[in-house]
């Protein structure tokens, strides 16, 4: 994913999305941040984690990070 294309996704932040990571993690969660530090390095927060292959243990109430780098796809999920 470009840095621009990281970028872009700062819209979806506050909605349900399901995020796709390099090592092949998924997880279904809702989207808190999105951001750049000024040497372009890209950080995602994200919440109330409703799914994640492999499972999470006791993820419930917990805000995660993960380094922007290692998402490899956000697409904003609709409810069932």
């Amino acid at each position: 994913m470009t840095l621009e294309e990281f970028r872009d996704l700062a819209g979806l932040q506050d909605f349900r999305v399901r995020l796709v990571f390099s090592d092949g993690q998924v997880v279904i969660a809702k989207l808190l941040s999105i951001s750049t530090d000024l040497d372009d390095s890209r950080h995602v927060i994200y919440e109330d984690v409703e799914w994640s292959s492999p499972p999470i243990p006791d993820a419930e109430g917990k805000v995660f990070y993960a380094p922007g780098e290692e998402l490899c796809s956000c697409i904003a999920c609709v409810a069932d």
